[in-house]
């Protein structure tokens, strides 16, 4: 793509030899053709002079002979954790969560001085079953003690058995909302290939994500969460609990994290919602959490432990994970600086939202890097006054980039070409002292509508709890 069309961004069009530019080129030059005044519509006016022209002898625009590549199905599940009803019929841990969250009457209970979200009690769900299910006392209790024995429903401490009293449960699935991947316990097989399962995870989101998607790509957040793949992602994301990072070597390791990163920035915004503040965006990056292995995570322990190799967060006085602490055997060696070249945290500051691979991960950053780095509102250079204007993740993450601001130029040179690497590299061989503005950072969003979040949002057990309630 470089070769012909000279961008490093996609998508880029072509009319027969002629390269037309990206997607805002071709909506320019339809308009152009609409006021053509020999032909009537855009489309006559591409069928008599483009489509009727002979086609492209560059090998390189011409329509590929090799067929597409077929990804593998994922191996099937052992038995869709299989649930046996009174009836002695069986369904899915998800159909039977969902059907919980119907009849059950879920609500936030008090006891003492705290309270209890998302509850209900053992006394209740008793009830409930015999009721739903035409079964006796006995049998109900029998149900629920099963449903608990699965981890379908819990203990508000996790240390009662089920019984028809007033004790308090909640189901797994709203039983620890910090954690994303936590809508229940995947008992089932996990995937060995970790990279096409998140590719898989990452199209069920996006046909959520697209469902809730306006026509200027704005997203309803606030509504993803009815929409049926959102559903169905809610269970299969927890598969990454059976998910070993240890396993992986770097290269792996490195592309899973930054698509992991990535991903799960969308299923906050759908699940928690998006921070709005300073303080609500710290919270949502240091108590927002996913299960990886049996390893928790938050966003700061994925890029900050282990995809920059366990440095301080930005105005962090610690590393991010204690080294005594097991999650930092998961630390990337020697890091790659360019990963804040694909790392998106849901602002619209951020680098687009790539597909990484483990094969192909030192070419795709040096990609990104290149693509990012050519748009002046990240980088910009302005010989007449000797100054460069960088984003402000230069600034943030500068000694992942360089020793010292002054050393800045050196290394972003690296990332730039054609004339912006040729004016850079003029003003480095000048000796003369060159200065370094950093960006606002626009923390702005795509959403149309979502839900605030709030750091209290983490907290299903509230409040000064004196007695456990009973």
């Amino acid at each position: 793509m470089l070769s012909l069309a000279d961008r490093l961004t996609v998508p880029q069009f072509f009319f027969n030899e002629t390269h037309v530019g990206g997607a805002d080129d071709l909506i320019a030059t339809v308009k152009q053709w609409e006021n053509e005044l020999q032909y009537p519509t855009p489309l006559e006016y591409y069928e008599l002079e483009i489509k009727s022209k002979p086609d492209p002898t560059d090998e390189r625009l011409q329509v590929p002979t090799t067929p597409p590549v077929v990804e593998s199905p994922p191996p099937p599940r052992d038995n869709e954790f299989s649930v046996r009803l009174p009836d002695g019929s069986k369904t899915t841990v998800l159909k039977m969560t969902l059907k919980l969250r119907e009849i059950l009457p879920i609500a936030d209970l008090r006891h003492n001085l705290g309270t209890y979200k998302n509850a209900f009690t053992g006394a209740q769900a008793t009830e409930i079953f015999m009721k739903e299910y035409d079964i006796s006392k006995q049998e109900a209790i029998q149900f629920g003690k099963s449903l608990l024995s699965m981890r379908i429903i819990t203990h508000v401490f996790e240390d009662h058995d089920f019984e028809p009293i007033h004790l308090y449960y909640r189901l797994t699935a709203d039983h620890t909302p910090e954690v994303l991947n936590s809508f229940c316990v995947w008992n089932d097989r996990v995937d060995s290939n970790s990279m096409p399962l998140l590719k898989r995870l990452k199209k069920m989101l996006g046909k959520a994500e697209s469902a809730v998607t306006n026509s200027d790509g704005l997203v309803n957040y606030k509504e993803a969460h009815k929409n049926e793949n959102y559903v169905q992602f809610e269970e299969a994301v927890c598969e990454l609990q059976g998910v070993d990072m240890e396993k992986m070597d770097r290269n792996t390791r490195l592309a899973f994290g930054i698509n992991l990163y990535n991903l799960m920035i969308k299923y906050a915004f759908m699940k928690l919602g998006i921070g709005s503040s300073g303080l609500a965006r710290g919270a949502f990056f240091s108590g927002v959490k996913f299960n990886i292995g049996g390893d928790i995570l938050s966003f700061n322990d994925l890029e900050h432990g282990i995809l920059r190799g366990n440095k301080r967060p930005v105005l962090g006085l610690n590393l991010q994970i204690n080294p005594k602490d097991s999650r930092a055997r998961l630390a990337i060696e020697n890091p790659d600086c360019r990963i804040h070249f694909g790392l998106n945290c849901g602002a619209k500051s951020c680098p687009p939202v790539k597909n990484f691979t483990a094969d192909a991960i030192d070419e795709e950053l040096r990609i990104v890097s290149m693509a990012f780095c050519e748009q002046d509102d990240n980088v910009r250079i302005d010989e007449s006054s000797n100054t460069l204007h960088l984003t402000k993740l230069l600034s943030w993450f500068r000694e992942d980039f360089a020793a010292s601001n002054k050393e800045l130029p050196q290394k972003v040179v690296t990332f730039l070409r054609g004339e912006k690497q040729a004016a850079l590299q003029r003003m480095i061989d000048s000796k003369n002292s060159i200065k370094i503005v950093f960006n606002n950072y626009d923390w702005g969003t795509n959403a149309s509508d979502f839900v605030a979040f709030e750091k209290d949002s983490l907290t299903m057990n509230a409040g000064l709890i004196i007695h456990r309630p009973r």
